[in-house]
C-alpha cells in the first residue's frame, strides 16, 4: 500500500511540475531547457546567497564564478511561489528586447530538486535575471521590474550572515552557517589561528576592481532563519 501511495505521489508531483512548465513565459520557455525549468518550478528548497564580481586574484569561495560573500537564508514556500510567478510566468516582467549593460551580481538563488540544482542570479543596477543550469547560462532583460529587483536585493542583503565552509562545519546542507554552540566554538578557534575565508578582511568583499573587468558583451550575458527576524514582505516589490 505504501509503495502504491508513493508512486501515486510521484505521478502527481510530476504532473504538477509539467503543468507549471506549460505556464512559463513563452520567451523564457523557448530559451531554457525543460530540465532547468522543472528544477526551478519543482524545487524542494531554495537557498539564498549574496554574491559579487570577484576582483583580480580572488581566491575565496565562489558560486558560478561569482565571489560568494554571505548566506541570506532559506526561502519560504510563499516566497518561492511569488518569485517563480514574477520571474518565470509573468510575461510583463521580462523584456524581449536586447539590452547592453554589465551584469551586476547581487543575489544568487540556488534551487534544489533532489540532488539537482539550478541557480538564478539577480542583477542590479543592470536589471536582469540569469539562469545557470547544466554548465550553461542564459540571461534575460528584467528592465520592467527594475525597481523591484533593487528592493528585493536590498531586503535579502539585510539578512546576510557570513558564509563559512560547510566542510569546516561538517554540515550536510550547503548553507555554511554556524547553527549551534559547538560549531560557533570551532569557528572561533579557527578564526583565532588564521582566516577561515580569504576574503574575511574588512572591506575586501566590497573592493571590486571595476576598471579591470572585461567589457560587457553585446546582448545579455519569509526567509526561514534560525533566529527570529522581521518577515520580508516581497509582495510590495511587485505591486
Amino acid at each position: 500500500m505504501k509503495k502504491i501511495f508513493f508512486a501515486s505521489a510521484l505521478c502527481l508531483l510530476s504532473f504538477t511540475v509539467n503543468a507549471q512548465v506549460n505556464d512559463v513565459n513563452p520567451f523564457l520557455k523557448s530559451s531554457l531547457s525543460d530540465s532547468a525549468l522543472k528544477n526551478i518550478l519543482g524545487a524542494e528548497r531554495i537557498f539564498c546567497y549574496t554574491v559579487e564580481m570577484p576582483k583580480s586574484g580572488y581566491q575565496g569561495y565562489t558560486l558560478d564564478q561569482m565571489a560568494l560573500t554571505g548566506f541570506c537564508g532559506i526561502l519560504s514556500p510563499e516566497e518561492q511561489t511569488l518569485l517563480t510567478q514574477e520571474f518565470f510566468k509573468n510575461e510583463k516582467n521580462i523584456s524581449t528586447t536586447t539590452a547592453q549593460c554589465t551584469i551586476s551580481p547581487r543575489i544568487m538563488l540556488r534551487f534544489y530538486r533532489g540532488v539537482d540544482t539550478a541557480d538564478v542570479l539577480v542583477s542590479h543596477p543592470c536589471p536582469s535575471i540569469s539562469v545557470f543550469y547544466g554548465g550553461s547560462v542564459k540571461s534575460f532583460n528584467a528592465e520592467p521590474i527594475n525597481a523591484a529587483l533593487d528592493g528585493l536585493s536590498k531586503a535579502y542583503e539585510q539578512r546576510k550572515t557570513d558564509f563559512v565552509s560547510p566542510a569546516l562545519l561538517n554540515q550536510m546542507l550547503p548553507i555554511g552557517v554556524a547553527v549551534n554552540d559547538e560549531q560557533k566554538a570551532l569557528l572561533q578557534e579557527k578564526q583565532d589561528t588564521g582566516p577561515v575565508r580569504n576574503w574575511n578582511t574588512q572591506g575586501a568583499a566590497n573592493n571590486i576592481d571595476v576598471q579591470n573587468q572585461p567589457a560587457a558583451a553585446k546582448g545579455w550575458n519569509k526567509i526561514n532563519m534560525k533566529k527570529k527576524k522581521k518577515k520580508i514582505s516581497t509582495d510590495t516589490f511587485f505591486s
